[in-house]
């Protein structure tokens, strides 16, 4: 079974803070910045489409395009408030902080590869 490393999850869980930010950003007075909150959480959803379409064998990364996804049909149909828009974005967050925590390539002698580092496990996969 592949699993995609935690890595790539780096991507989404940056979308995904970015969007909390710009939702606080429009809680404190700025209209604009909830397009901006829809549009992080719009990309986030396309780079967990392309990641399960890419790791069709990685459940966890299956169940987080889900809840996310109907985080998003939720928040179309108006059915949250802010203050529960925001706690449902902290779980989800949580949950792709914890696949990039628990997935992070550990080196034989115990190190753990850096963030900055990551060499080609994002889309150059195939010259390894």
């Amino acid at each position: 079974m592949a699993e995609a490393s935690g890595y790539i999850f780096r991507d989404v869980e940056m979308l995904l803070k970015e969007a909390e930010e710009a939702l606080k950003e429009f809680r404190t007075g700025t209209p604009e910045a909830y397009n901006k909150h829809k549009e992080y959480l719009i990309s986030a959803l396309q780079e967990l489409d392309k990641i399960c379409s890419r790791y069709k064998d990685d459940a966890e990364a299956s169940v987080i395009r889900g809840k996310l996804g109907e985080f998003l049909e939720n928040l179309d149909s108006g059915k949250l408030t802010p203050d529960l828009e925001i706690q449902h974005l902290d779980r989800i967050i949580e949950r792709v902080h914890h696949l990039v925590d628990w997935r992070k390539l550990a080196m034989a002698s115990g190190y753990e590869l850096p963030f900055s580092s990551r060499r080609k496990t994002k889309d150059n996969f195939q010259r390894r």
